[in-house]
C-alpha cells in the first residue's frame, strides 16, 4: 500500500526556523493515528505533539504506537536542498490495533511537525504480533532555495 507525501504543517516552517521544533535537541518520534482524527491531524492548531489529552491522539495508549526513528539525519543533498531522512520505522502491534490511518512525526513532548495519509483506501487493521512498516521515499523533506 502506498502512502500520500508527508504534509509539512505550516507553522512547523516557522518553528524550525525559530528553533522551537528543534530536530537535533530533541526526541523524534513517529506515531500511529486513527482515521477518526482526520480534523485533528490535518490541523496544525490542534496538532501539538502529546500523547493524551489535547493535540494528536494516539491510537490507543502503550509504546507500540510511537516508535523512535534510527539513523535520523538532515543533510545537503545534490540539489543545495537540506533532507530530513530516517530508517524505515517498524511497529509491531502487542494487540490489535484498528483503524489506522496517518502517522505523524514530531518531537516528544513539543511540536508536530508533519503527517502522512497511510492508505488511500480504508483503514488498516493490525492483529497481534502483525507489523506496519512506514519508509520515508528518500527524504520526508526538503527545503530549498538560497544561494552558496
Amino acid at each position: 500500500m502506498a502512502a500520500s507525501a508527508w504534509k509539512v504543517y505550516h507553522e512547523a516552517k516557522k518553528y524550525l526556523l525559530t528553533a522551537d521544533l528543534d530536530l537535533d535537541a530533541g526526541l523524534v518520534r513517529v506515531k500511529l493515528v486513527s482515521g477518526a482524527s482526520a480534523a485533528v491531524v490535518s490541523d496544525f492548531t490542534k496538532s501539538a505533539f502529546t500523547s493524551a489529552g489535547t493535540g494528536i491522539p494516539i491510537l490507543l495508549s502503550g509504546a507500540t504506537k510511537v516508535r523512535t526513528p534510527t539513523n535520523l539525519s538532515i543533510r545537503n543533498s545534490s540539489n543545495s536542498a537540506v533532507v530530513l531522512d530516517f530508517d524505515s520505522v517498524i511497529f509491531t502491534a502487542s494487540a490489535a490495533l484498528n483503524s489506522i490511518l496517518y502517522a505523524v512525526i514530531g518531537v516528544s513532548g513539543g511540536k508536530a511537525l508533519a503527517w502522512t495519509k497511510l492508505t488511500s483506501s480504508g483503514v488498516i487493521t493490525l492483529t497481534a504480533g502483525s507489523t506496519l512498516t512506514i519508509t520515508p521515499n528518500a527524504a520526508v523533506f526538503s527545503i530549498t532555495g538560497g544561494t552558496t
